[in-house]
């Protein structure tokens, strides 16, 4: 799993494994420990500059947590955590 250096504020990726993979284990922990909460807009951008990553590695891990039923996408609007009442 990545891990953030504090005294760098960088993550370190093993390099044994895809990045997204990676990146997609942080966003379920932040998810399933509530840290990201019902309705928590996802900023792609934000997620780019804090990981150090190009955008489609960012959608690649975005696009698995939809998959998963843990966000949803509103065009023009951005991608939210589910709070389980949003349609299907």
């Amino acid at each position: 799993m990545a891990r953030y250096v504090d005294h760098m504020r960088t993550w370190e990726f093993d390099e044994d494994r895809s990045r997204w993979e990676q990146i997609l284990e942080v966003l379920n922990e932040r998810i399933d420990s509530g840290e990201w909460g019902p309705k928590f807009k996802i900023s792609e951008v934000k997620l780019m500059e804090e990981f150090g990553v190009a955008r489609p590695t960012i959608r690649k891990a975005m696009e698995r947590l939809r998959g998963a039923g843990k966000v949803y996408t509103v065009p023009n609007l951005g991608s939210f955590v589910t709070s389980g009442d949003e349609p299907r």
